[in-house]
């Protein structure tokens, strides 16, 4: 995994382990913004690194540093070589952006957000 993929999976793993650690203003705004996120794997997670650093968000910093932390260390990043699980190769060629990444963020915070919830409760009859 690349570093990128390490923060991407780091992020993604709060939302979906810890959901509780995001505000429901946070959640508001994760949804309004993921439809708007680059599909380039360093610029989402250029805007992770970014998002998580107001004060009101250091529960969520410190709980996206711990899942990091243990992506980390069970999937070391190997510089010269970037190989996937099972020492596959990305399909996607070096230096192009990944379509996955911005997607599986995206159905991420709608699976999990609380506000995903209201909204499909409000529009069943």
């Amino acid at each position: 995994m690349s570093i990128y993929d390490n923060n991407i999976q780091a992020f993604i793993e709060v939302i979906e382990l810890q959901p509780d650690v995001i505000s429901t203003d946070d959640w508001a705004e994760l949804q309004q913004i993921s439809s708007n996120l680059s599909a380039d794997k360093e610029e989402i997670a250029e805007f992770i690194e970014n998002w998580l650093q107001p004060e009101s968000r250091s529960q969520i910093l410190q709980a996206y540093r711990q899942q990091l932390k243990l992506i980390s260390s069970s999937h070391p990043i190997d510089l010269n070589i970037n190989l996937g699980i099972g020492g596959s190769k990305s399909p996607t060629p070096p230096n192009q952006p990944s379509p996955s990444s911005k997607e599986l963020i995206e159905n991420t915070i709608k699976k999990n957000s609380p506000l995903s919830d209201k909204q499909q409760s409000q529009q069943q009859p």
